[in-house]
């Protein structure tokens, strides 16, 4: 819970902090494309079948079929809107039943986000909105006898997730923003929380530079079904267009 006191902190230092400059009055569109070289790990499954994941970035890395990280963030002076989609197409070992069977873990995953904001100072928003997430896991099971099992297993929900967003700027050229955000609550994770943080360069009136660590944490799991109560966390890096 470190980090979400981290948020708070910063949170009621924005809430205190005195004004910026004032923003222009003009709707901002911004678009960009990023990089997280995400680890993995906690259980997936499906019934009594499940297994252990401890995937490092580099694994990660090495493991990734095909990855599409895409944002936007439409800005007035009081309020915002903004999308995340992510994609990736990867694949991991693992182990179960107290390291006596080895697991083959291939997952494609989707991650699409809307949310709305308000702004209440130059520097701190409430957020709320909505996350889908889909899931497409195909684990197989090789035990020391050489038996081999297969377990192919789709799954997709919606989760109402809420938090705050504190946006500094340090000078012109950088300025640094960070994300807190919790929900599901029983409507599709039974909890799940997130961290963003970006440290960015304005390169130019419409092209920024970022660099920032997220980490995503996600409980879910079916009656008897499929369980996916997985960390993915990670260091990142984005660039921006604004118009």
């Amino acid at each position: 819970m470190r980090p979400c006191l981290t948020l708070l902190a910063a949170s009621i230092l924005a809430l205190c902090a005195p004004d910026a400059p004032a923003q222009q009055s003009s709707f901002r569109h911004t678009v960009g494309a990023y990089f997280m070289g995400a680890a993995m790990s906690g259980t997936t499954g499906s019934g009594p079948v499940t297994t252990e994941i401890d995937i490092p970035a580099s694994d990660v890395l090495e493991n990734l079929q095909f990855g599409a990280l895409f944002d936007y963030r439409g800005e007035a002076p009081k309020w915002a809107v903004s999308a995340d989609v992510i994609y990736m197409g990867l694949g991991g070992t693992g182990t179960g039943d107290r390291g006596r069977v080895t697991a083959e873990v291939d997952v494609d995953e989707w991650l699409v986000e809307g949310t709305g904001s308000y702004r209440f100072t130059p520097v701190f928003e409430a957020v709320g909105g909505l996350r889908y997430t889909s899931l497409s896991t195909q684990i197989e099971l090789r035990t020391s006898q050489g038996v081999v099992s297969t377990t192919k297993v789709s799954a997709g929900w919606v989760d109402p997730i809420f938090g705050a967003r504190v946006a500094a700027p340090f000078s012109e050229a950088f300025s640094f923003t960070l994300r807190g955000m919790m929900g599901g609550f029983g409507v599709g994770c039974d909890f799940t929380w997130d961290l963003d943080a970006r440290l960015k360069w304005h390169a130019s009136k419409s092209l920024a530079l970022s660099v920032g660590y997220r980490y995503l944490d996600q409980d879910y799991e079916e009656d008897g079904g499929f369980k996916w109560d997985v960390v993915s966390q990670g260091p990142m890096v984005a660039a921006s267009l604004t118009f």
